[in-house]
């Protein structure tokens, strides 16, 4: 399982996570990963993951702290986090591609804040349903979903980065800052020289089309703190 989806290191996401962490938890851990390339960086970090899949689990069981097999939606997989972690908080969350697979993000988002220290830290990877590929399959009257990217037949929720940004706040944290994950440079170039001329036909900001169109994946970083650097997130709206 070595090239497989789960074992896959979103370096981008590596490098938003706090090189400081002491306690850190991994939801969908794949086979560990990402924990080990973090764990380089930061050898003293404990870190736990939860991964649904429990034979791509087995795989991280090394690499990490502690390995919980479950669904974090269901209440039963957060027991068995606090009954690893005890009276415990962690510091650090981390989802990546994670969030869109979730039937109700807002409820899980409000549960693991539970579990944080005060002014904790999370960075978390999103699908951007705003990109140019996504737009171009509307234009031609298709919403076709693939084995994996941003349309992965798993997905079962869809962001822009505003409402990507609306549900964390909603749940309770607040977005500290932002980056974009771009793919297909010179495509993407080719295809906003289309669109850009057509922003204010439609009232809509250059820069802010020119952004949401390049964006494959959104990376962000959230407080548990709701009232850290709400000017931060009000800038990326």
């Amino acid at each position: 399982m070595a090239d497989s989806y789960y074992s896959r290191v979103n370096r981008d996401l590596l490098d938003a996570i706090p090189l400081a962490a002491a306690f850190v938890l991994e939801i969908g851990c794949g086979t560990g990963s990402l924990a080990r390339a973090y764990r380089t960086r930061n050898p003293g970090a404990d870190y736990f993951g939860v991964e649904i899949v429990e034979e791509v689990a087995r795989e991280a069981v090394p690499y990490l702290t502690h390995t919980v097999v479950g669904d974090i939606g269901s209440a039963e997989t957060r027991s068995a986090i606090d009954n690893v972690r005890g009276n415990r908080l962690f510091d650090v969350l981390i989802l990546g591609d994670v969030i869109e697979h979730l039937p109700d993000p807002w409820s899980v988002l409000s549960e693991l804040r539970n579990r944080m220290t005060e002014g904790g830290t999370g960075v978390a990877c999103i699908p951007n349903v705003s990109h140019w590929s996504v737009l171009l399959q509307q234009l031609h009257g298709r919403w076709d979903y693939t084995d994996e990217g941003l349309l992965d037949r798993t997905h079962l929720r869809f962001f822009t980065l505003e409402t990507a940004i609306q549900l964390f706040r909603q749940s309770g944290w607040s977005v500290l800052d932002v980056g974009a994950r771009t793919m297909m440079p010179e495509k993407t170039d080719d295809v906003i020289k289309v669109f850009l001329p057509l922003a204010k036909t439609f009232g809509i900001n250059p820069e802010k089309l020119r952004r949401d169109l390049s964006a494959y994946q959104w990376v962000i970083r959230f407080s548990s703190t709701p009232s850290v650097s709400r000017a931060a997130a009000d800038n990326n709206d």
